[in-house]
């Protein structure tokens, strides 16, 4: 936030408490992981909204309200408008009813999860396989149909090229774990003949 990025937390669609958690800390936004119904992603919008469009439960004693220092109902409303919420697309069901979850009031974008998407369709780890393609297509024609962004990880720059031609809107390259062992294969390049010894 110092430098004008925001955040938003990644977690599994299985608890109420969670998702509250995270918005308290001070995360904007929320992304489901390993949803399975449209059912499933509007109760999990639900858990990200207050009411009317929610249930999730008024404590203003977060960085969210900034400790009590917004009143009750402009908090409730601001955050109902500008908390983001994100469903990722990466079961078989959520892909055949993923137009059903785009249309959902309150979830802002879905998010394709390549890796499970792919194991999903039975073609693990073959990004560029017709079935993952196909899925990819459908996923954004849903999006395109209700009016929303998608998203996705992102493996290579030929992947990221065929993401965008597609339509997404946000990419997310790397991880930390991408990025440590790309500093490690960095180090071993340059430093080659001290790890040949």
């Amino acid at each position: 936030r110092e430098h004008g990025l925001d955040t938003f937390c990644r977690v599994a669609p299985t608890d109420y408490a969670t998702v509250t958690r995270c918005f308290e800390a001070g995360s904007s936004g929320i992304m489901a992981a390993q949803i399975f119904s449209a059912q499933q992603a509007e109760e999990f919008v639900r858990w990200a909204k207050f009411a009317p469009r929610g249930w999730r439960g008024l404590n203003a004693g977060g960085w969210d309200a900034k400790f009590s220092m917004i009143p009750a109902a402009e908090f409730t409303r601001k955050a109902n408008e500008e908390t983001f919420v994100a469903i990722q697309i990466e079961t078989l069901s959520s892909l055949e009813q993923c137009r059903e979850i785009a249309e959902i009031d309150g979830v802002d974008a879905l998010f394709v999860g390549p890796s499970d998407l792919s194991q999903s369709l039975g073609v693990t780890g073959q990004f560029f396989h017709e079935k993952c393609l196909e899925a990819i297509d459908k996923v954004a024609m849903a999006c395109r149909e209700a009016g929303k962004p998608w998203a996705a990880v992102t493996f290579n720059a030929q992947h990221a090229e065929m993401l965008l031609s597609k339509g997404c809107k946000m990419l997310s390259p790397t991880n930390d774990i991408r990025l440590a062992v790309a500093g490690v294969n960095s180090v071993k390049k340059d430093f080659a003949e001290l790890f040949s010894k």
